[in-house]
Formats: C-alpha cells, structure tokens, sequence
C-alpha cells in the first residue's frame, strides 16, 4: 500500500495554513548523512526555538487505539481522508537556545531503522550544519524518555555525537532502557537492544532529573508518564509566553487528541498514560498554550481546542 495519498492530504493541508516548508528529500550523502528535510525557527520570549524534521516512520494505525474495536482508529483517521491501515509518523527534533544555551529536546532515530520500513530518518546532524552548527555545538542534550525514535541520535558507530554536551534522562528510564534483555518482557526485547546500543555509550554522562526539575533558563521538565515510566514533557518560558513540548503524551495528532481514552499499544503503563494525556491536554487548551508534538505534522507546533470531552489539534503559523 503506498503513503503517498495520505501525504499530499498532510502537505496540502499543512501548506494551506503556511506551516510547510519542506527540502526535497534524495539519497544518502557521500558522507554518509541524509540530507536535511525541514527546518523551521520562531522566537519565543527571547528564545529562539528550531524545528528539525529528523525524518519519519510508518506504522499500523491499530497502535493508537489498543483497548477499542479493531478499526476503530481507521474509520476516524479515513474520515480525514487518511490511510485507515498505516500511519506515517514524522519526527520532530527540538533545539531551543536559551541565555546562550543551545538544548537540544530528543534526538530522532539516528541509524536506526523500524521493521517494515526504508531509511528515512536520522537528518538531525545535517540540519544542524545548515544552521551553521556542528554536534559540539550543543550544549545540553534533553531526552525526554528511552525510546529509539528519541535516543537514535546519541550516538554514530558507537561513537557519541554530541561530545561536548551535557546529557540528562531520568534514572528511571536509563535503568529500564539498559536492562538485560534476557530479563526484559518478550516484546520490548529488540526495543531494548536498540536502547542499549545509543544509551550505554553515554551513560556515564547522563544526568538523572524529574518533575518541576529547570534544565536549562526556561526549560524546565513536566512528569508525564505512562507512556514510559519516566516520560517528560518539557515547559519552555520567556519573557511570558509559554511552549508546552507534549512529546509523546499525544502520539497522534488526531486520535490521540478526539479520543484521548484510547490506549496506545506503546504506552507501558497504559491508564496513567490516558490520566497523563488528559491532565495537558486540558491544561493546554484551558491556559492557551502553545504545544508541540514530536509525531505531529512538522512542524508540529499549534493549540489545543476543546471539543466536549475530547480535544483538537489546530496548526498556528509561527513568526
């Protein structure tokens, strides 16, 4: 089945409101890097935040919506002219410099690559270049949680990319995303695999941190879990504007959002993952917050809108 219907309706959708600003995507450099695909920057207070479209996977839409009937995410995601079997999950990488600090928010997939998939990720060290930036210009390196999509690019034939910067991940998910995976659950064994891989390099670097902890000036961290026991989202703030970083609290733009109850087959603790995502959903919605999301449609970045007792995703331009 091919995507490329459901990503001209994205595309077309997302360039109508002024939000898309794509470079064509081609093959692999002679470096060996793939080419950058889409950066977008805005100011936010005196902060300057950069989206970093650090490529995207495809997955089965039945993910999002594990406790309910078997095309139930379909039929939603069909009645937006969306594929109702496969999803194609962007991944937005976040860098934010703050008082001179550059933070970058997670670290896409790096060479890591999903079963069923072609590469299509692993863009981040790229865009920076075309920022003028090179990895040892990062300062702070923010994982949110352990998953690969977000660790991937710690590290490039095992060697740590961002050599200069401060790495901080909760102990939590540093100890879970490193065990054994002899004594892990059968289905989060390759997972863990790929964790090990890009975590253990740096984990003599990894800071521990937790709820209400400041990364960075502004850049403080919001426990969210369910979706991993130690998941964060993050809290960006100057000079009295807001950006709540939602990460994986939402995992898709649409289901996750009209039907928050729906347990994602991802979550690890699925009915604080369902508490969590309502807790910001309408924390956000209710303060008019502007959010970001890392699988949303790049660049991710909107409001939330009440709609009854679920919530919708609408893109804002950026300036």
């Amino acid at each position: 089945m091919t995507l490329a219907p459901d990503r001209r309706f994205i595309l077309k959708a997302l360039g109508a409101a002024g939000l898309i600003s794509l470079s064509p995507s081609g093959p692999l450099h002679a470096d060996g890097m793939m080419p950058m695909r889409a950066i977008r920057q805005f100011p936010l207070g005196a902060m300057t935040v950069t989206i970093i479209d650090d490529g995207s996977f495809s997955m089965g839409v039945g993910m999002f919506a594990a406790n309910a009937g078997k095309t139930a995410a379909g039929d939603l995601l069909a009645s937006y002219g969306l594929s109702p079997t496969v999803a194609e999950m962007p991944l937005q990488v976040m860098l934010v410099e703050t008082q001179g600090v550059r933070v970058l928010i997670d670290t896409g997939m790096g060479d890591i690559t999903f079963h069923g998939n072609v590469p299509d990720n692993g863009r981040l060290v790229r865009s920076l270049q075309t920022l003028g930036l090179a990895p040892s210009d990062i300062d702070i390196v923010l994982l949110t949680h352990g998953h690969p999509d977000h660790v991937g690019g710690l590290t490039a034939q095992g060697e740590q990319v961002f050599a200069n910067a401060d790495h901080h991940l909760p102990e939590i998910e540093l100890a879970f995303w490193t065990q054994s995976p002899d004594r892990a659950p059968v289905a989060l064994r390759e997972m863990i695999i790929e964790c090990r891989r890009h975590l253990l390099p740096v984990a003599h670097r990894l800071r521990s941190y937790d709820d209400g902890t400041e990364i960075a000036p502004g850049i403080t961290a919001i426990a969210a879990p369910g979706h991993t026991h130690g998941h964060h989202a993050i809290m960006l703030e100057s000079d009295g504007r807001q950006l709540l970083h939602l990460v994986d609290t939402a995992v898709h733009y649409i289901t996750g959002l009209e039907r928050p109850d729906w347990t994602v087959g991802a979550d690890i603790d699925k009915p604080k993952a369902i508490e969590t995502r309502r807790r910001l959903l309408a924390r956000a919605a209710d303060d008019q917050i502007l959010i970001a999301g890392y699988h949303f449609p790049f660049p991710g970045v909107g409001r939330i809108m009440r709609m009854g007792d679920a919530y919708r995703y609408v893109p804002v331009p950026l300036v």
